[in-house]
Parts: C-alpha cells; sequence; structure tokens
C-alpha cells in the first residue's frame, strides 16, 4: 500500500482539503495473492503466529531506530 494526496476542485459546495488516501500498488496486490495463497495451506496456523517478514527480492536497509526514554 502507499499513500497519494487526492486532487479537490476549487471551493464549491462540498469542498474539502485535500487528504491523503492508500492506494494499492503492484507490490502490494502481490503480498495479498501470497497471503491468500498461504491462508489454504494446513500449516497456515502456525505461519501467522510467526513474526511478519516480507520476501523480496531486493532488499532495503532498515533504519536506525532511537529509542528515547
Amino acid at each position: 500500500m502507499d499513500t497519494v494526496r487526492q486532487r479537490t476542485v476549487a471551493p464549491a459546495p462540498g469542498f474539502h482539503a485535500p487528504v491523503d488516501i492508500a492506494v494499492l500498488t503492484e507490490r502490494g496486490k502481490a503480498e495479498f495473492a501470497r497471503l491468500a495463497h498461504d491462508e489454504r495451506l494446513l500449516s497456515w496456523t502456525d505461519q501467522r503466529m510467526n513474526d511478519y517478514v516480507v520476501a523480496t527480492a531486493d532488499s532495503r536497509p532498515t533504519a536506525a531506530l532511537e529509542v528515547r526514554p
């Protein structure tokens, strides 16, 4: 999923400020298809209890997180 800014029309009846909306990307569609397939497997009960990790061909570096008290 990704977010995009919704375009708005000039002030008129029903006008609202621009808002961010969710958009399903090709990567998201592929992930939903993978999860739908996995749900039909006999091992689904065990799989869904595991930590979630997206399997991708390209590895992206993770950002270092700062923990503050």
